[in-house]
């Protein structure tokens, strides 16, 4: 299958702004059975382009002439085959799991968690079980926090969401994050693309979900909006302790300018 992605980020602010910085984790981490068949990330300014800690691609564009729009680009196309039924991907990982464990951001845990989760603690010791443990989880998450928009933003916690016990795709995940971690299983924040059928293609947001990892299977993605596991329609961008470190596009003005912020997100299979 053949897939066609457009994701355009564009701000325009009140007034001229002096200088941007924009950080973009724009650029896919193909899994096995995906291949990149083109990409690029554009943007005003000067370009850099570096991996950080988590091993994600980042371009920062600089812009140092007064401006009142950034416009950020990423367009290109994959294949996946369907033969392979969920995402593994090739290399090593930068940071051994435990670093995953860590309790801290938007996906932070307490005892709160444990009415969610703590039935289960028993089951952790069961590598076997490791799988449909952590299915459970995600189940568990998409029963108690339903999907409304608008009902948070980006700096809503996962203790906040399942208290409230509604949010968006986010939010189900730091909460998943939050559940795994409090069980000592090590988990972290994905972003990336989906494809959603209609037709004609309908223009969105970027996805989000979650990966657990399991011994002797690597990491394996969770996706509680949907209840699923991703496949290979599933494209990722970038992994973080949470959404601040691995958000697609984050941005730094000079002042704080009044601003409006629009993403539109397409992707569309071609073949």
């Amino acid at each position: 299958m053949r897939l066609a992605v457009t994701h355009v980020t564009r701000f325009r602010f009140a007034e001229p702004v002096r200088y941007s910085i924009d950080d973009t984790r724009l650029t896919p981490k193909p899994a096995e059975g995906q291949r990149i068949l083109s990409w690029s990330v554009r943007g005003p300014g000067k370009r850099l382009d570096w991996t950080d800690g988590h091993g994600n691609a980042v371009s920062t564009f600089s812009l140092t002439v007064p401006h009142r729009e950034v416009e950020l680009v990423a367009h290109g196309e994959y294949t996946w085959s369907t033969d392979h039924s969920w995402l593994r991907y090739p290399g090593p990982d930068p940071l051994p799991p435990s670093f995953w464990l860590r309790n801290t951001g938007l996906a932070k845990h307490d005892s709160s968690v444990d009415a969610v989760v703590g039935d289960l603690a028993p089951r952790v010791a069961d590598i076997q079980g490791r799988v449909p443990l952590l299915h459970e989880i995600m189940y568990r998450i998409r029963a108690r926090i339903a999907y409304k928009l608008g009902a948070s933003t980006v700096e809503t916690t996962a203790l906040e969401a399942l208290r409230r016990g509604e949010g968006v795709r986010q939010d189900q995940s730091h909460a998943f994050i939050a559940c795994c971690r409090r069980l000592g299983i090590p988990a972290r924040y994905v972003s990336g693309y989906k494809r959603i059928d209609s037709d004609p293609p309908v223009a969105g947001a970027s996805h989000a979900w979650a990966e657990a990892h399991v011994p002797d299977l690597g990491w394996v993605g969770f996706d509680p909006a949907s209840g699923l596991s991703p496949t290979g329609d599933y494209l990722k961008l970038a992994v973080g302790l949470d959404y601040t470190e691995a958000a697609p596009v984050t941005g730094r003005r000079s002042g704080v300018p009044e601003s409006d912020m629009t993403v539109r997100v397409e992707v569309r299979r071609v073949d």
